[in-house]
């Protein structure tokens, strides 16, 4: 509604550029309403911009448009208006049997509204004629015209179509009448008339006076045409300006939003190798598990094996030492005592390793059992915060006013902001103050916001300004930040993110 004032203002005081920009701009916002009534009033305002400079397709599309907004707000008052203008449409574009057909549902709205013997009723028949005439359909001309009282005679369009008639006489009477206006433009229509009816033996006398009278006023009308002509073109770069304008504004939306899907896949990749590297940890702690389990049953074989030996051999001695005899059998004992002595050291050794590995293991163990617990307990943890600081700042009055309409914030409201930041983010605007001491206050502000997770729209609204101002910003911020850090900011690293998990 004040960018239709705006226009309105600026096209009275003849800024036809700022009107048809305000008006545009209008357009494209309440496209995105169901207010039907401003849409008309929008649209037709814009549609009587091209009508009056002749931009006949713009014309065209800007009165359809009001044309559907009417129907839409079942109003019969902007139907018949709106179809008065696209009737004149179809005239600049020389479709004059639709512009017929278009002014008679316009004059059919305007019975139903009891207009009959009203002056937009009469101004609605005389632009109806005028069709005709311009259509070489003199009779039905006539008949519209003769059917006006008095005081509404159209007398230029009678002479006009007297003079088609060849009824000479009653067509230097009407056009001599209408010779009343101070119309440069009507005046020389009518002296182009008057011209032609000096063909006549009985006129002829008139000639050089007509002829003269037709020239200053051409003369007067093609002055005024050229400088309209330029403003004319003029507006209309202007117009294909805007449109452009609008049109880059949009793909760089568009692209916007393809960077920032990127960015979304990007971080669930880097999500992915997080988990992926995490559980591939976990599988090479297990692994080393299994293995020195495995290891430590192959020990016990062993020991196994050493001391079902040590007891043959110990049993043997014993039956040998009954049977000494000889030197021989001294010499055999002597021998397996020997290796007894080599086995008990094995043992011994093969203990001290199944202690030493029963030892690592059990500490291994209880190390991935306290690591796991840890990791678990540090991700619930963290998503319990998180959740919960998000649970906070939604419930948060300001913060939900916001979200369901944005606008511009006083700095109480800021401070309110602020405060709620530092109590639930863990004095979230000290320690950015502490890392980067010369931080300005919107850009403290601008931390603040994507703390709370509002879009870019959300922000160019709460700020005043555009959305590509906010993406310059966040430029300025970032580079800001990685100067000031130690290391700076990596190349991949987005500032939303950094803030977010700051």
């Amino acid at each position: 509604m004040s960018a239709l004032y705006m226009g309105d203002i600026n096209y009275d005081l003849g800024n036809i550029e700022e009107a048809m920009q305000y008006y545009l701009e209008g357009k494209t916002e309440v496209e995105k309403t169901d207010d039907y009534k401003t849409g008309y009033l929008i649209m037709s305002s814009l549609g009587k911009l091209y009508l009056y400079r002749r931009l006949a397709d713009y014309a065209y599309e800007a009165c359809t448009k009001a044309y559907d907004y009417a129907v839409k707000d079942s109003n019969k008052r902007y139907q018949m208006a709106s179809l008065k203008f696209l009737a004149r449409s179809y005239c600049i574009s020389n479709n004059l049997p639709k512009a017929i057909e278009i002014y008679k549902q316009c004059i059919d709205i305007a019975l139903d509204l009891d207009f009959e013997n009203n002056e937009y009723y009469y101004n609605l028949q005389k632009e109806l004629a005028s069709v005709y005439t311009n259509n070489h359909d003199f009779t039905k001309s006539m008949d519209i015209l003769k059917s006006f009282p008095k005081k509404q005679q159209h007398f230029l369009l009678m002479g006009a179509n007297y003079l088609m008639i060849n009824e000479y006489d009653s067509a230097y009477h009407y056009l001599n009448k209408a010779l009343t206006t101070n119309n440069i433009y009507t005046k020389r229509a009518i002296y182009e008339y008057l011209y032609e009816l000096v063909d006549t033996s009985k006129y002829r006398k008139y000639l050089k006076s007509y002829c003269d009278s037709l020239l200053f006023y051409t003369d007067s009308v093609m002055s005024l045409d050229k400088g309209k002509e330029i403003i004319a073109y003029k507006e209309k770069y202007d117009h294909q300006k805007l449109i452009t304008e609008q049109q880059r504004l949009k793909l760089e939306k568009a692209d916007a939003q393809r960077m920032m899907f990127i960015i979304t896949i990007c971080l669930i990749i880097v999500i992915a190798v997080v988990a992926y590297l995490y559980q591939k940890r976990l599988v090479r702690k297990e692994t080393t598990i299994r293995k020195q389990s495995e290891q430590l049953q192959d020990f016990m074989l062993q020991l196994h094996e050493y001391e079902t030996r040590l007891m043959q051999n110990n049993r043997y001695m014993e039956e040998l030492q009954e049977q000494i005899a000889g030197q021989e059998v001294r010499e055999q004992i002597d021998s397996l005592q020997s290796e007894n002595g080599r086995l008990s050291e094995n043992i011994n050794t093969l203990q001290n390793h199944i202690a030493e590995y029963t030892s690592k293991l059990d500490k291994v163990r209880r190390d991935t059992e306290k690591f796991r617990s840890i990791s678990e307990e540090n991700l619930n943890l963290k998503q319990r915060e998180r959740m919960l600081a998000d649970y906070v700042v939604d419930n948060d009055s300001l913060v939900k006013e916001l979200r369901e309409k944005c606008r511009v914030l006083d700095d109480m409201e800021w401070g309110t902001l602020e405060q709620m930041c530092e109590s639930t983010y863990g004095n979230f605007v000290s320690r950015l103050q502490v890392i980067c001491p010369t931080l300005t206050k919107q850009e403290l502000h601008l931390c603040i916001l994507i703390k709370l997770r509002f879009s870019n729209a959300q922000m160019s609204e709460i700020f005043g300004v555009s959305v590509s101002s906010v993406s310059q910003k966040k430029f300025r911020l970032k580079k800001h930040l990685s100067d000031s850090l130690e290391g700076g900011l990596p190349e991949e690293m987005t500032l939303d993110r950094w803030v977010a998990e700051f």
